[in-house]
């Protein structure tokens, strides 16, 4: 009807009319229909897209039209879209030429005045084709695999709201936006609190919440504690500045309210600056900071016992040595002694090459240096050139990997003076690994010094007991004498009277004076024997026989068994090496024990006087020599006091001999004991190390 007054319907569509126009200057696809997919209105955006022309879109079911791929059944994407009146995702459609494409489209439902729906909004845009899409979704995909897997936290952060209230305050006339934030931490403070956080990796989640990502629903200010508020403003200055990213050190808060240490790191990507967000790591260094201040204080418990040690110390640069040794096994050495002995500039080489690092106070003065820099260098300053026998026995120590090394050797001094030493050398595994050494050094000067007087004193004891034992033999020692020079008196009378004859027998004679010869030359070797065991001489070791030496102390004792009644017996076994030791020394030990021997079978009635001297390898570490007897024994309670000075079981014994015996052996690096023996009686043992170079005895029975 004319004139009429236009219905609420028609000016809907008209409101709806002049709505789709509008729609066409959005660049966007922006399409409308109905509930059952039927396009309605389709936009110049849409067009654009799809490459259908508006006559032929609308009208059309928007599945026909463009083969939707959508990526949940479509009843689900319904239930959804009439549940919320929204729902966007990635469809796949096939546009009019025939090309697939990935487009992102939001869905948005109206309804009529009775609640039910009306009509569909949808907005779209192309994400790529269906290649470009797929590359876009595994790039998403990597990524965000990638930030869920890192180790450290991760929070992506939107800053936008900081810029504005940086360039308000650009406004108000602040330039110097350090200076304003140290004044104002409050603002810092409100620069937190507006900062968005996106997103927060699984990691952050158990960092910072304990795994529970709801407790993470907090401004970004509540993980930063007072201390801290410094380095969130340095963050931005250095986004401001356009530098690539700022770490530093700091202080965080967990959701609980722990404090911990952390190393913060934020990067300035452009790409993210333009979209106004960051990229923030934190890194958990709670246990790394307790370790290295631990590490702090063990190196300072180091270093005081290091400096209040009363024995000097040096840490050593062994890296140089270390590739002598590599160089040698590489040439294929063995042998290293014999190499040495052959290379002798080996050791000079070494010892340039290992060089002092470090030390302790003590070692300054021990080595008379003026200050710790003089100190430190090669060590071939501090071993003697006449004398480098303990470094080498180090090298060849440390070659064979071995962890310690310790030794007695002479060091020389910077201010010239030459001390006697305890050299201990130390690198276990972990050390050489590092190139390290330790090497402590203690002045044993004073030590050896005492050690040569007792030597003296001990030596000049020796000497009085050997003069004593020569002055209870004197009767048997004349006797020995005696004999050849009766022998040599008798020779020469007989000689005499041949001569005296008419007709002289010369060859008799010849056989007389060969006779007086030879018995001059016993005698000789007798008086050689008691010479030897007279004379206060120094003690000099050599390789020995360890046969001829029992042949020998048996020798000077066999007029005084004979003149006992007393029976010897010698078990040798063949091929003993030789000893390294004094003759007179170890020729004393023999004849004590086999005089204390003859003395205790002669103390009793016993029937049989037996006295047995055997010499048995019975292992690789000692000869063993032993003294049985037939007496009386030494009682149990007796035993252990046997060789302690002075201690006698004699009426008229001083309580030396055995003491003597027992400081000789032990000075030639062996032992003495006193056990039962097969005869009946005590039998005295001692052992002595076989020499590196030994010579064999004869088999004497």
């Amino acid at each position: 009807m004319a004139g009429a007054a236009p219905t609420n319907e028609t000016q809907l569509n008209c409101a709806q009319a002049a709505q789709a126009d509008m729609l066409d200057f959005v660049h966007e696809s922006i399409l409308m229909r109905t509930p059952d997919g039927r396009i309605t209105h389709w936009s110049q955006g849409s067009q654009a897209l799809y490459g259908w022309p508006k006559e032929n879109a609308v009208g059309a079911l928007v599945d026909d039209l463009l083969s939707s791929t959508y990526p949940l059944p479509i009843a689900e994407i319904e239930k959804q879209l009439n549940r919320n009146e929204k729902w966007e995702g990635e469809i796949r459609r096939v546009i009019a030429r025939g090309e697939s494409l990935v487009v992102y489209t939001r869905w948005a439902l109206q309804r009529d005045a009775a609640g039910l729906p009306a009509r569909i909004v949808e907005s779209a845009f192309a994400v790529g084709s269906v290649g470009q899409a797929e590359a876009l979704r595994a790039s998403e995909y990597r990524y965000r695999n990638l930030f869920q897997a890192m180790a450290a936290s991760f929070w992506e952060i939107d800053f936008t709201p900081v810029g504005a209230m940086l360039r308000e305050l650009r406004a108000e006339g602040v330039t110097d936006f350090a200076a304003y934030f140290r004044k104002h931490p409050e603002f810092v403070r409100e620069m937190m609190r507006v900062s968005r956080i996106i997103d927060v990796n699984d990691q952050t989640v158990a960092l910072f919440a304990d795994g529970d990502r709801s407790k993470m629903n907090l401004p970004l200010d509540a993980f930063w504690p007072d201390e801290s508020i410094h380095v969130y403003a340095e963050s931005v200055l250095a986004a401001i500045s356009r530098q690539p990213n700022y770490s530093t050190e700091t202080k965080l808060r967990k959701t609980n309210g722990e404090i911990f240490d952390g190393l913060f790191t934020a990067c300035f990507p452009l790409e993210s600056i333009a979209k106004g967000t960051l990229l923030v790591g934190v890194i958990d260094i709670s246990e790394r900071k307790r370790a290295f201040a631990e590490l702090g204080r063990s190196e300072a418990r180091y270093r005081n016992l290091f400096n209040s040690m009363g024995i000097t110390c040096y840490q050593l640069d062994i890296s140089g040595v270390i590739r002598i040794y590599a160089r040698l096994k590489a040439e294929g050495v063995t042998d290293i002694a014999e190499h040495i002995h052959k290379n002798p500039g080996l050791i000079t080489e070494a010892m340039q090459a290992t060089i002092v690092t470090d030390v302790n106070e003590p070692g300054i003065a021990f080595v008379g240096a003026k200050d710790y820099a003089e100190v430190l260098g090669p060590v071939s300053r501090f071993w003697p050139a006449d004398d480098p026998e303990g470094f080498r026995q180090a090298f060849i120590a440390g070659y064979k990997s071995d962890a310690r090394f310790e030794t007695e050797t002479s060091q020389q001094t910077l201010d010239g003076r030459r001390l006697d030493v305890l050299f201990t050398f130390v690198s276990p595994p972990a050390m050489r690994e590092a190139g390290l050494a330790l090497v402590s050094l203690i002045d044993i000067s004073e030590r050896k010094n005492a050690q040569k007087a007792l030597e003296k004193l001990q030596n000049e004891f020796a000497h009085a007991s050997r003069i004593s034992m020569l002055g209870e033999l004197t009767a048997s020692l004349a006797h020995e004498v005696n004999q050849p020079l009766a022998a040599i008196s008798a020779n020469g009378a007989a000689g005499l009277r041949w001569l005296d004859r008419p007709n002289p027998d010369t060859a008799e004679v010849t056989t007389l004076m060969r006779r007086m010869a030879a018995d001059a030359q016993r005698a000789a070797e007798i008086i050689s024997r008691i010479r030897l065991m007279a004379s206060p001489q120094t003690p000099e070791k050599a390789v020995i026989s360890i046969g001829s030496l029992l042949q020998e102390a048996l020798l000077f004792l066999r007029h005084e068994m004979q003149a006992r009644g007393v029976s010897v017996t010698t078990e040798l076994e063949s091929d003993l090496p030789g000893v390294l030791g004094d003759r007179t020394q170890l020729q004393q030990v023999v004849v004590n024990l086999a005089m204390n021997a003859i003395q205790a079978i002669t103390s009793t009635q016993t029937p049989h006087r037996l006295i047995k001297v055997s010499c048995t390898l019975p292992d690789d570490r000692g000869i063993q020599v032993s003294v049985d007897d037939s007496g009386p024994g030494v009682a149990e309670n007796q035993r252990a006091r046997l060789f302690d000075s002075f201690y006698t079981t004699k009426p008229d014994g001083m309580g030396m001999g055995l003491p003597i015996c027992r400081s000789i052996i032990e000075h030639h690096g062996g032992t003495i004991w006193v056990e039962d023996g097969s005869l009946g009686g005590a039998r005295f043992c001692f052992s002595l190390p076989p020499a590196s170079a030994g010579i064999t005895s004869g088999n004497h029975t």
